[in-house]
């Protein structure tokens, strides 16, 4: 299959890039950066020399940019299976009324406008396909959990889950196919702030990342093997950290304590 994948350089989506290269996949990397985008495609070329690694720079949050990345998948690969939005952001962690209003505009139109422009792009291009299937990222917030300094991240990813409802119905007769994707609490340089930038709260945060964070190599093959095995069947929703497993990591840590962050340097 062929395989987009937007904010792919690093973390989870570098992770499920590499995932479905070693499942025999052509995949098309994506980032803003150019730079980052170039090594990138060089370094999973180099990792997978019988596959199909296509790159190009996107900033999600400009529409023609989105257009121009389906446009270079269309021409490298022919066609686009899946298109994974993954790009996202999580802006500044404090109170909202303290954020500079730069600061949370560029995480709007990151994880909702360039959601949207993505799936506005995808959709017409995978109907005339006559196949595809899109899925959207979900994070903190997706089920409407509530966490002080995390507003306006936590609005953008509510705001996805209802927004992939909606498409889920309006495609419900078409042969374009939406899914829900969520990885849980994944360690990253997204997740874990540099230690000057930890507040009072942070001791706190460790211990639930102890209990329920996971590390991008544990759970993007999961991840992946999701969505082949979904594949095609609208609505699917993908999702590591559900609400049975969470109630078990919190009994077995009473027996037996986490360290991850401590293993991976944090």
């Amino acid at each position: 299959m062929h395989v987009v994948i937007t904010g792919s350089t690093k973390g989870i989506g570098l992770g499920m890039a590499r995932e479905f290269l070693k499942r025999g996949h052509d995949v098309v990397v994506s980032s803003r950066g150019a730079v980052a985008v170039d090594r990138i495609v060089a370094d999973l070329s180099a990792d997978f020399p019988g596959r199909t690694v296509v790159g190009k720079a996107c900033d999600v949050a400009v529409y023609d940019q989105v257009q121009a990345l389906w446009a270079a998948a269309v021409v490298s690969l022919g066609s686009v299976d899946i298109w994974v939005n993954n790009a996202g952001r999580d802006g500044a962690k404090m109170p909202f009324f303290m954020i500079p209003p730069d600061d949370y505009v560029k995480t709007i139109n990151t994880n909702l406008i360039g959601m949207m422009n993505c799936n506005r792009v995808a959709i017409p291009g995978m109907y005339k396909q006559g196949t595809g299937m899109i899925w959207n990222m979900e994070g903190f917030g997706s089920n409407g959990d509530v966490r002080p300094a995390l507003s306006p991240y936590g609005t953008t990813k509510y705001g996805l889950r209802y927004f992939t409802k909606a498409l889920i119905q309006e495609l419900a007769k078409t042969p374009v196919k939406v899914g829900y994707l969520s990885p849980g609490i994944v360690i990253t340089d997204m997740t874990v702030p540099p230690p000057e930038q930890r507040g009072k709260n942070w001791e706190r945060s460790k211990k639930i990342y102890n209990i329920l964070a996971d590390t991008v190599e544990t759970v993007t093959p999961w991840l992946v093997d999701g969505m082949l095995r979904e594949h095609g069947r609208h609505g699917a929703a993908v999702r590591w950290l559900t609400p049975a497993k969470v109630q078990r990591r919190f009994l077995m840590n009473i027996f037996r304590k986490r360290n991850l962050l401590d293993q991976l340097g944090y």
